[in-house]
């Protein structure tokens, strides 16, 4: 089974020739669709996979990823949960291409883990369903990390955190972070991890996560806190305390898995051992390959 897929992200496309689940050939650029006009996409695609297109004629093409939001080339309707690949594949959107042949766009999903705070996702879905995970907990992080409760196969609902862009912001655009110097004391972040995990509320403190992350600016400027500990300190606490919102949501698993490039999935490991949770692994382009089969699959039986 030949397959052509877009991975269409914010600042990056990445085009892949994919048989079952090993990639045959691959392209890439910096044409995200944050770099594009309405109506620039099919000229896009086809400038980097057109030959794909014809030495392949009865492969389906599949797009996945931000091409689908508001920003690319036509906006797909989020799919609901639970969902997994029928429901995925037969929710997508069909573009045109040359010649009458036709692409497909993945969706997004929706969901409403706790009432009145819905959720939504464009990517990572695909990511999830190649993740090898039938019944447990996953965390996909990134600049909105999200952890997905799957359930027999299916995604069953899902909970996104602003870890990455809130660090981005303390860092780059705060005085919080603005005191941080190189090079960074990896030991920082463990102070951050103790510090979330005594305002998790476990043991009665609970004095809220806008108040330490003052708290860091105060321990600098009063020579509490070596400037070197300041940005990992940041990340172990806005990390520590994702970790803490999803454990009070998803409850308490024995094990994660993870889906993230080292050394981000590292990070995430050595925080959840302080936890007792065993982690597992997954790379994100493998666990794409897999998901899209998977999808593909139940594209061709439909």
């Amino acid at each position: 089974m030949r397959f052509i897929v877009a991975d269409w992200g914010t600042t990056r496309f990445r085009g892949y020739l994919i048989e079952n689940e090993t990639i045959l050939d691959q392209v890439s650029s910096d044409e995200g669709v944050s770099a594009l006009k309405q109506g620039q996409h099919r000229d896009v695609f086809l400038r980097h996979c057109g030959r794909w297109l014809d030495v392949e004629p009865d492969a389906p093409v599949l797009l996945v990823g931000m091409v689908g939001s508001r920003e690319g080339w036509v906006v797909a309707p989020y799919a609901s949960c639970p969902a997994g690949p029928a429901e995925i594949a037969g929710a997508m959107i069909p573009v045109d291409l040359d010649h009458g042949r036709k692409a497909y766009i993945i969706p997004g999903l929706y969901c409403e883990p706790t009432p009145g705070a819905p959720d939504v996702m464009r990517g990572e879905e695909t990511l999830v369903l190649g993740a090898g995970v039938e019944n447990g907990l996953v965390c996909s992080p990134g600049t909105h990390p999200k952890w997905i409760e799957m359930r027999g196969g299916k995604i069953e609902r899902f909970a996104t955190y602003m870890t990455g862009e809130m660090y981005a912001l303390l860092r780059e655009h705060s005085m919080i972070g603005r005191p941080a110097t190189e090079p960074e004391d990896p030991r920082g972040f463990d102070l951050g991890l103790e510090a979330a995990r005594r305002n998790s509320g476990e043991g009665g403190q609970h004095v809220g996560l806008l108040h330490l992350l003052f708290g860091a600016r105060a321990a600098v400027v009063s020579g509490h806190m070596e400037t070197s500990l300041l940005a990992p300190y940041l990340s172990g606490l806005l990390t520590g305390d994702e970790i803490n919102g999803a454990l009070s949501q998803f409850g308490r698993p024995s094990a994660v898995t993870i889906i993230a490039d080292r050394p981000r999935a590292d990070l995430y490991r050595h925080a959840l051992a302080r936890h007792g949770i065993e982690t597992h692994v997954k790379a994100p382009q493998e666990a794409l390959i897999a998901g899209l089969a998977r999808i593909v699959r139940h594209h061709r039986a439909g």
